[in-house]
């Protein structure tokens, strides 16, 4: 899809307004890549630490799963924009087509209450990333009841920069392998997409600067440093 818009065999126009095409297109391609990458390029994204994310080890991932909207506000169903389940804790990511002003806080309560009607029983820690749309970067709590979840913060443009900054990386070392080769253009993609929605793609200053050689053994360093 992402080339026929690119080539202009689609209204690149109205895909570019479309919020969920937007998350799609960049988290189908972030999940193609190995999870310690995946996982590596979100923590670096966030305005803040979050304590026990393991999505090296994810189960499922949902994209606008439908829950019941028993308890909340909503009249018919609640529906987060991606939900991904692993062992310990599960995840819910909310994201806004900007990067500025569109989170709404009585969504979050929404979803949360949701979450906890559909899947109480499991009792698993819930992790709530709110992308885009920020009114704020700071992390903030939303107390229901018995049981309090705390908004993480992160915007589009900062996961952008992280994957451009891998890409340079993986660019740096010139033993690739086929695998890295595969990473490298699910890299390239995901920077693609992020440009056909208006993000500014433009080369660092760095890309004009000769590279120092890397070996294999410091292309296993750098996974090395994905998985920490």
């Amino acid at each position: 899809m992402i080339y026929a818009v690119k080539h202009n065999k689609v209204d690149r126009n109205q895909f570019k307004l479309n919020e969920d095409s937007l998350t799609s297109s960049v988290f189908e391609r972030l999940m193609y890549l190995p999870k310690e990458m995946f996982q590596h390029i979100l923590e670096k994204a966030l305005y803040d630490n979050i304590p026990g994310l393991d999505l090296a080890s994810i189960e499922s991932v949902e994209y606008w799963p439908n829950w019941s909207a028993e308890e909340t506000s909503n009249s018919n169903h609640v529906q987060p924009d991606v939900f991904i389940r692993t062992p310990k804790s599960d995840v819910i990511i909310e994201t806004k087509r900007y990067d500025i002003k569109q989170q709404d806080p009585n969504q979050w309560r929404n979803q949360i209450i949701a979450y906890h009607t559909e899947y109480r029983e499991d009792q698993r820690e819930l992790i709530y990333i709110a992308l885009g749309g920020l009114n704020n970067n700071k992390t903030e709590p939303v107390h229901h009841d018995y049981y309090t979840t705390k908004i993480y913060k992160c915007k589009w443009q900062r996961i952008l920069d992280v994957v451009k900054e891998v890409l340079y990386r993986l660019e740096s070392s010139y033993d690739l392998t086929n695998n890295h080769t595969a990473i490298h253009n699910i890299l390239s993609d995901i920077i693609l997409v992020f440009g056909m929605y208006g993000y500014s793609t433009a080369e660092w200053f760095e890309k004009f600067v000769k590279p120092l050689k890397i070996s294999q053994s410091g292309i296993n360093l750098l996974s090395q440093e994905w998985k920490n």
